[in-house]
């Protein structure tokens, strides 16, 4: 059935790789083509940008920080990064941060081209996470009183990764790498700052860009920086992650806990794909979604311009997922792909 759902990919998707693990080991298919020149078979091993599943690691690196009570998830922001935020905010804390329910506001098309043009023109530019955060707080903050709603949003994670540099001195790509991927032996998986390539057996990322025809050509947007979602990975590593992780082996119990504690708030504005039908359904760095079998599972999805993937798995890793696809759309999560590889995957 996974082979089925990862073959079914509309044209708008140019390669699919997708790997589901369990008792019995693990089965990986792929579908597409890496090289729309070439034709290349898409690499089973193949590594693809991580987008917001990055989001999950650095969490991961604060809630360590909190465990070495380094910080303290319950007090504002504010207190280690005074001058960051607006100063007629209201405190929002480090744990309001990680679970979405900061309130603070998100960058607008105004801010970053997310037209196909703008992003082929762009891809290469450079944005520092005060500067993503500078001009994100220019806009009204999204609900008043922190903590009250939760709604999705890279905005808290920004200060998320500059509260791990203020407070270790080290980028938080450094600090992902030192605290997860070298203990782990994750050695595929990278975390760079601005190195634009993919090493290693990749899919090419592309953008269908309009022509003055009403036609599209297809731009390949492979390398492009890398951003603050920018990681590299394989379907490989993300099971390992994921099951380091949901054992313990990178957090202490308490700090492991506040990953799969959904805040009982409405969720703002989701609309008819919402998991949690209009209540939270985020911890921190992890999203619950609970099939229509009635299965739980747990996980984090991520998109960027030519890559969009992610990993799930049951809370006792009987059964874990991890995908990636190449949409020509400019990034983003093409919900009816994902719904068909996440529900083949967890009702074989």
């Amino acid at each position: 059935m996974l082979q089925q759902a990862i073959s079914s990919a509309p044209n708008r998707v140019t390669a699919v790789l997708a790997r589901v693990s369990g008792p019995d080991g693990h089965w990986s298919g792929v579908s597409g083509v890496a090289d729309t020149v070439t034709g290349e078979q898409v690499p089973v091993d193949g590594r693809f940008r991580l987008g917001s599943v990055t989001k999950t690691f650095i969490a991961t690196v604060v809630l360590q920080l909190a465990a070495e009570h380094r910080v303290d998830l319950d007090s504002p922001v504010q207190d280690y990064l005074p001058g960051v935020l607006p100063a007629d905010y209201p405190p929002i804390s480090i744990r309001q941060l990680l679970n979405f329910t900061s309130g603070l506001p998100e960058l607008t098309p105004e801010d970053l081209p997310t037209d196909p043009q703008g992003i082929v023109a762009h891809r290469f530019d450079d944005h520092p996470l005060s500067q993503l955060v500078g001009m994100a707080v220019r806009h009204p903050r999204l609900f008043d009183q922190p903590g009250s709603m939760q709604v999705y949003g890279a905005t808290g994670y920004y200060v998320a990764g500059m509260l791990i540099e203020k407070l270790t001195g080290q980028s938080y790509q450094r600090e992902i790498t030192d605290r997860i991927l070298l203990p782990l032996h994750l050695r595929v998986t990278t975390a760079p700052e601005t190195d634009p390539t993919i090493p290693g057996p990749h899919a090419h990322g592309y953008i269908a860009v309009p022509q003055p025809d009403g036609s599209s050509r297809l731009v390949d947007i492979t390398e492009q920086n890398p951003g603050a979602g920018g990681m590299i990975s394989t379907t490989a590593d993300l099971d390992h992650f994921m099951t380091s992780l949901f054992r313990g082996r990178l957090l202490p119990p308490d700090q492991l806990a506040a990953l799969f504690t959904v805040p009982d708030v409405p969720y703002l504005g989701g609309g008819a794909n919402d998991p949690g039908h209009g209540r939270a359904y985020y911890g921190a760095g992890l999203m619950r979604i609970t099939l229509p079998d009635g299965v739980t599972v747990w996980g984090k999805t991520g998109s960027t311009f030519g890559y969009t993937d992610g990993m799930f798995a049951t809370r006792d890793l009987r059964r874990r997922l991890a995908y990636s696809f190449n949409p020509v759309t400019g990034g983003g999560n093409d919900l009816t792909l994902v719904n068909r590889i996440v529900s083949a995957a967890f009702n074989p």
